[in-house]
């Protein structure tokens, strides 16, 4: 069993709440005015294993959130450092994340969703106003506490006026959740987490995310495509607030709610005057309770959050590549000039996949339109060829790992079938990916797995595979 300090600064180590890739939250007390309070932590090894930003958007948690005081704000006391270890002493939250409730409850009943929407309004409303951007907000970074008040964490890539934390050209966010400004690497404001509610109040009112797929089709389909209106997924969804949803989720930023605030208002004019009900200040009681019971006891467990931050996240670097760092740089640099700052995700996660530079290339150039920039990032291959990868039996043996199994005979029927379900999630990508995967595949179930890890969400993906598994 780990041990764990016994103080760290002036606080008292009373037990451990959660456990994350970076650090421990735990639980801790203040004995000079005896107040409980959670203690966010990160190791400073984190310096020496290649992720030395991650102490960076830990110090900006600190700034972002230490500046604000409001009832929907996790508060942060004080950042400090003890030894190897540098901590976050923040407010001490019982509840569970709003993304725990959809996963028990589906969809929330309408008022209890305006309820949490209005609730991380007024909150996003007076952040802003103090010049702080949150830039990840999402499901799993609200708590809801037994009193049915949301409160939002995790400011670790929020943007201060001030602040030189990111560039122009970084993607920050979670895909899911992500406006198109971010997406294309370009500054994001206020009415970036205005997106980002939207996307929630679409989920919250109808069950599912208004955007889905990989990487490569979220990045698509967010830019360029409208989603399908959520009375069409949940047919009780009020025309209200079909309109406002379709507001919050323009394309442009400057089509949306200029305001968190305004968004708000509009919310409750809606509510008042178009369905005559009265804003609900929390969640229900009944809707609490019958959530709590079924989840457990509540917890505070900030470190559960996660975002995508340039090139890195939980999802894309767990994945062991075999073609080194300098050379993705490249290929990065290369694809970039293609399609814009989404490249360094797209290189990540499919060199986690790739066990040659000619395979990374012919799964980055599937993921192009045809024409003359996929011709032209195919062009540079030979240019990067050269660079430093793997050598030796290793990779001798990836290259004809393929070849020297027996190709597997799938139906053309069944190919389009599966074409026609992988669809749904990632759009007309579909049929290049099924044929990508049936010449790789030497099983059924390779075949199937390879389609199924397109999908970014489990529920989905699961989804997916029983479907194929079906078809034979």
């Amino acid at each position: 069993m780990s041990e764990h300090p016994r103080r760290l600064g002036k606080y008292e180590i009373v037990g451990v709440l959660g456990r994350g890739g970076m650090g421990t939250v735990y639980r801790g007390y203040d004995p000079a005015i005896e107040r409980t309070v959670a203690l966010k932590t990160i190791r400073r090894d984190c310096l020496e294993s290649g992720v030395a930003d991650a102490i960076a958007r830990f110090r900006n948690e600190a700034r972002a959130a230490g500046r604000l005081s409001h009832p929907a704000i996790v508060g942060v006391y004080e950042y400090g450092e003890d030894h190897d270890i540098s901590f976050i002493a923040m407010e001490y939250v019982e509840g569970f994340g709003l993304k725990e409730y959809l996963h028990q409850i589906g969809v929330m009943p309408l008022a209890d969703s305006v309820s949490v929407v209005m609730q991380l309004l007024d909150g996003l409303a007076y952040a802003h106003e103090q010049g702080v951007v949150h830039r990840d907000i999402k499901p799993s970074n609200l708590i809801i506490t037994s009193k049915g008040k949301v409160k939002i964490t995790d400011f670790g890539v929020a943007r201060l006026e001030s602040s030189e934390l990111t560039q122009v050209g970084t993607v920050i966010g979670t895909p899911s959740y992500m406006s198109p400004e971010q997406f294309m690497g370009l500054p994001a404001d206020a009415r970036s987490d205005v997106f980002a509610v939207g996307v929630m109040l679409y989920e919250l009112l109808s069950g599912q995310r208004p955007f889905t797929g990989s990487m490569e089709s979220l990045a698509y389909r967010i830019c360029h495509e409208e989603p399908v209106p959520p009375s069409q997924v949940h047919p009780a969804v009020p025309m209200a607030f079909e309109r406002i949803v379709a507001r919050a989720l323009a394309k442009r930023p400057e089509e949306r709610y200029p305001t968190a605030g305004a968004f708000r208002d509009t919310l409750r004019l809606a509510l008042e005057h178009e369905l005559d009900m009265q804003e609900a200040p929390s969640v229900s009681e009944e809707t609490v309770i019958r959530t709590v019971s079924q989840l457990g006891k509540p917890r505070f467990d900030p470190a559960a959050a996660t975002a995508v931050t340039g090139s890195s996240s939980r999802g894309l670097t767990q994945s062991a590549s075999r073609i080194e760092n300098s050379t993705l740089t490249s290929v990065e640099r290369e694809l970039a000039s293609v399609i814009g700052p989404v490249a360094s995700v797209m290189v990540r996660r499919a060199a986690g996949r790739a066990n040659t530079l000619n395979e990374l290339y012919d799964a980055l150039a599937e993921k192009l339109p045809a024409g003359p920039d996929r011709d032209a990032f195919l062009a540079r291959r030979s240019g990067t060829a050269a660079s430093p990868m793997e050598t030796g039996s290793q990779a001798v043996l990836a290259e004809t790992r393929v070849l020297g199994g027996q190709r597997l005979e799938i139906p053309d029927a069944v190919l389009d079938a599966a074409s026609r379900l992988l669809a749904r999630h990632i759009g007309p990508i579909a049929r290049v990916v099924v044929k990508r995967a049936a010449k790789r595949a030497i099983s059924l179930e390779q075949f199937h797995d390879s389609l199924a890890g397109e999908i970014a969400e489990p529920a989905d993906r699961n989804a997916l595979l029983g479907e194929l598994r079906r078809l034979g």
